[in-house]
């Protein structure tokens, strides 16, 4: 009789570093992929603000020297072109009374509440077709300026 050699562990455990091994490279493109699509959610929530912004400061510029009522607030800035964003302006005011000046004339001061909605669809606020888009992205800012009758700053 003759003895045999026994063999093939050597098969069984390269395959086995072989299965792991490409576990290991599947988990990394994975993470790779997630990680890439955060940033550039991030990237494109950053310029959603910045052009919700950008639409505030239009407004409180058309504002300031001219605004008695919501009508001098501009339409919303055509953005898609320049940032791939659209912009919607709105303008809600209140006007109050507070007091005399010196010489007797009243002052009237009106707040104007202003809110812009910045998003990457066709209209904003996006269609249920846009929210089931992963790449949407929607900023809305709200911000306020008061405007004495005088066109001054209010105090």
């Amino acid at each position: 009789m003759t003895a045999r050699r026994a063999g093939g562990f050597a098969y069984i455990a390269a395959i086995i570093f072989l299965v792991v091994l490409a576990g290991f490279a599947l988990a990394v493109l994975r993470l790779s992929d997630t990680e890439q699509i955060t940033v550039n959610q991030a990237v494109l929530g950053a310029r959603a603000s910045q052009a919700a912004r950008t639409g505030l400061e239009l407004a409180f510029y058309r504002l300031k020297p001219a605004g008695t009522d919501c009508n001098a607030v501009p339409p919303a800035p055509d953005l898609k072109q320049a940032t791939g964003f659209v912009v919607r302006l709105e303008c809600t005011m209140l006007t109050y009374s507070e007091g005399q000046k010196p010489d007797g004339t009243p002052v009237s001061k009106t707040i104007f509440e202003l809110t812009a909605t910045a998003c990457n669809a066709g209209t904003c606020p996006g269609t249920d077709a846009d929210l089931a888009n992963p790449d949407y992205v929607e900023r809305r800012r709200a911000a306020s300026i008061c405007v004495a009758s005088d066109r001054s700053d209010c105090y």
